[in-house]
């Protein structure tokens, strides 16, 4: 029998390895060794192996098949339990993404003007800017007529006697004498002025210095070419009998654009009555020149006078308008008269005013036919200057259609009408525009008056008015109203007209 010694250092590991064998059998090895099995101990041959450790030698032992001991745990599997089902992932429906709207531009923001505060004064309540109505004269000033038998040493005598300033002294062949403007300093009131002056035996006559503006146009929005006032004014007829060929005219406005093509050659003459300065021209006077004697675009009635260009007008700081004053409108009165113009054509509008009436008086006794606007204030306006004065053909604005514009002053100073509405006029930079206004008619029925004045040169004032009114188409209430005064003016049947009447014509016609 061979026996296993004990070998010193490997003790520990044997034991150990054999206590992992039993295990794996499933065998107590504590149990193992009390029973003395020596199935591990026992070779095939029978030989019985003494392992280190043991106290006794196992005896020999048959191993027996049996199956499996006894004391094997019996291995209890886990019941079967279904997996539990995944939940549905409901995946939510697809909806397209929105289109983007497509980028607009934004509009720009309109500039807001700039408002010089510091002018402000601080009193001043904010809100809303409050248009200041124009006043019917210069507060401040005072325009005198002194005889023209007085020397010039009057006028600063004046001044010095009762504490005034001499603005300026001018000349005046329609009144005889000069007219001479005066500031008045401090707070004096300006009735009390005018009453000392008027008491002084050196002073003709003195009155405040009157606001005159012209007559406004209202840009419209017409897009026809043809001027209808051609046909209604008969001029087709009318400008083969007569085309006012040389007739002066003193166009008394804001001065004439003497570079635009329709007016090539037409003015004659030139004269600047406010002297502030270089002159600068404002698109009313150039209006009427065009409807008076224009060629090409714009067809004027009479388009072979001559047209004095006197600048009467000038833009107002405050205001913002063609504005002018007495003073300035007495000198251009007197300028147009000294230069013999024939007719004055007065497209402004203005209070009344004793020294503008009694130039106006002269001029007209002296052969000048005044024709002037009736004013675009409405039908419940007073009345306006010139045109309401005596002697002065005061014009209102029809339509294409003969009605009435609707700004037009009413009064029983209108004489006739004539074309002022949706008019194609000519204006700065060589350019064209469609207006409206009273200023328009009164400028077709100067040319008129040219037509008359070139056949029939000896006419007087009398009789070109009365050729004009009997043989104008009536209109609105029957006779002479306080809407379209006769009615609507015919070139050709006021040539004819005055031919009746006997009055002379032209030599060799």
């Amino acid at each position: 029998m061979t026996s296993w010694t004990k070998t010193p250092g490997t003790q520990g590991l044997i034991a150990l390895l054999v206590a992992l064998a039993l295990m794996a059998l499933g065998l107590d090895p504590a149990s193992a060794q009390s029973t003395n099995t020596t199935s591990s101990q026992t070779s095939r041959t029978g030989k019985v192996l003494v392992l280190p450790g043991l106290t006794k030698t196992p005896s020999r032992v048959t191993p027996s098949i049996t199956g499996r001991t006894p004391n094997t745990p019996t291995v209890k599997w886990p019941t079967y339990q279904p997996r539990p089902k995944t939940p549905t992932v409901k995946w939510p429906t697809y909806q397209p993404r929105p289109k983007t709207p497509k980028y607009v531009k934004p509009k720009p923001r309109p500039k807001t003007p700039k408002v010089n505060t510091a002018r402000r004064p601080p009193s001043r309540p904010s809100g809303p800017a409050i248009i200041q109505p124009i006043p019917q004269f210069i507060a401040n000033e005072v325009a005198v007529l002194i005889n023209g038998l007085q020397n010039d040493g009057v006028d600063d005598a004046l001044a010095q006697s009762l504490g005034l300033t001499k603005l300026s002294s001018v000349a005046n062949t329609l009144l005889e004498g000069r007219i001479v403007t005066y500031s008045i300093p401090g707070n004096r009131q300006l009735p009390q002025v005018i009453a000392v002056l008027t008491a002084d035996p050196r002073v003709s006559l003195a009155q405040p210095n009157n606001i005159y503006l012209t007559v406004g146009q209202k840009s419209s929005a017409a897009r026809s070419s043809a001027q209808y006032s051609l046909a209604k004014l008969s001029l087709e007829s009318a400008h083969k009998i007569s085309q006012g060929r040389n007739i002066p005219i003193a166009v008394i406005d804001t001065g004439v654009d003497v570079s635009h093509p329709v007016l090539a050659r037409s003015v004659t003459q030139s004269f600047d009555a406010v002297g502030n300065g270089p002159p600068k021209v404002q698109p009313h006077g150039t209006a009427i020149a065009g409807l008076i004697a224009g060629k090409g675009k714009v067809k004027g009635v009479a388009p072979l006078s001559n047209l004095l260009s006197v600048r009467t007008f000038y833009m107002h700081p405050v205001y913002n308008r063609p504005f002018t004053s007495s003073a300035i409108l007495l000198r251009a009165l007197d300028w147009s008269y000294v230069n013999k113009a024939r007719i004055f054509n007065l497209s402004f509008s203005g209070p009344y005013d004793p020294l503008v009436k009694a130039a106006l008086t002269t001029a007209f006794n002296k052969g000048v036919i005044l024709v002037a606007a009736a004013g675009n204030g409405g039908p419940k306006a007073a009345p306006a200057y010139p045109a309401a004065y005596e002697n002065v053909i005061a014009i209102t604005a029809l339509d294409h259609k003969d009605k009435l514009y609707t700004h037009a002053n009413h009064g029983g100073y209108l004489t006739v009408a004539a074309p002022g509405v949706d008019v194609l006029v000519p204006t700065l930079k060589r350019g064209y525009r469609y207006s409206s206004g009273t200023s328009l008619a009164a400028a077709h029925i100067t040319g008129l008056v040219a037509l008359l004045l070139e056949r029939h040169p000896e006419a007087s004032a009398e009789q070109i008015l009365d050729a004009i009114q009997n043989s104008a188409h009536d209109l609105g209430p029957k006779g002479h109203d306080v809407q379209f005064g006769a009615g609507r003016a015919d070139a050709h049947a006021s040539l004819l007209s005055l031919t009746k009447s006997g009055v002379k014509l032209t030599s060799g016609q």
